[in-house]
């Protein structure tokens, strides 16, 4: 029997109608749901609560109600794990979230009989020692050094390999994977990359140089970053999401994490397909 795995976002499933349906589609079709603790006491369903890392740990795969967001914050959560994801769009651009509510019961039929395909994104390991303490965040989309609202210009210094490749003053950089160069870095100007490649991006957050420019490394490189001049607040963003204050003389290291996100796709849906309807909603 399947262990599947419901991760919802409540405020995109606000009465839980869609949830339920799930749930009960997955018992008639002789498979066990796994819900949250959480999900399950909101629920008053008759359904046994786990904790969300049992839930990632014995699903076989795990169904992710939401948009990206709610996505990204499952992927960073899950991928020690090795559990793929299948995402279920209830957000609005949904680059991740591989399928539209209308196909949801069609599409997990698919899943259900083997004939989904798992794809592997890379994802990426930011490091800060700080007081001999060493802080790691991961990411699947992005890290960005970025300023607040109210500050001035930045000023960094970003090496690769230990040389020095750019210094910076502008409003911050974003380290981006192939999954998140449709995301904030597309905004920026960084170049659109295959998922099914392996590289890093560098890309400057409204530079004060016609000089910098967006540079794309290969997955063995590793970038350190230093923050010289900080005229307020800065800090370190992951997949938008996670904050940390970062201080003048800090130095930052990005590197390929030592694992992947496995994003379940449908057959006949590709990258290209979903960049070019995706695209068109911006």
């Amino acid at each position: 029997m399947h262990n599947i795995g419901i991760i919802v976002n409540h405020s995109k499933d606000i009465e839980f109608e869609l949830t339920k349906s799930i749930i009960n589609w997955i018992e008639k079709n002789n498979a066990n749901p796994m819900l949250t603790k959480q999900t399950s006491a909101v629920l008053g369903h008759n359904i046994n609560g786990y904790n969300v890392e049992e839930v990632y740990e014995k699903s076989d795969f795990v169904i992710v109600l939401g948009g990206d967001g709610t996505i990204l914050q499952v992927a960073r959560e899950i991928a020690n794990f090795e559990t793929p994801i299948l995402g279920i769009n209830l957000g609005h651009v949904g680059f991740l979230a591989e399928v539209d509510v209308k196909d949801i019961y069609k599409s997990l039929d698919i899943v259900l009989k083997g004939e989904g395909i798992i794809e592997e994104r890379m994802m990426l390991e930011a490091s800060i020692i700080k007081d001999n303490v060493k802080k790691e965040f991961y990411a699947l989309n992005d890290i960005i050094i970025t300023r607040n609202t109210i500050s001035r210009i930045l000023t960094m210094d970003a090496y690769i390999n230990e040389d020095l490749v750019m210094t910076v003053n502008g409003d911050g950089l974003i380290v981006a994977t192939p999954t998140g160069s449709t995301a904030y870095s597309l905004s920026a100007g960084g170049p659109i990359v295959s998922p099914n490649l392996s590289v890093i991006t560098l890309t400057p957050i409204c530079p004060h140089s016609f000089s910098n420019r967006s540079i794309v490394l290969s997955d063995n490189e590793v970038i350190s970053i230093r923050l010289l001049k900080n005229s307020g607040d800065a800090y370190l963003t992951i997949d938008g999401q996670e904050c940390y204050k970062i201080e003048e003389n800090e130095d930052i290291t990005v590197k390929k994490a030592c694992f992947k996100t496995k994003l379940i796709k449908l057959p006949g849906r590709g990258f290209y397909d979903v960049l070019r309807e995706k695209l068109k909603e911006r």
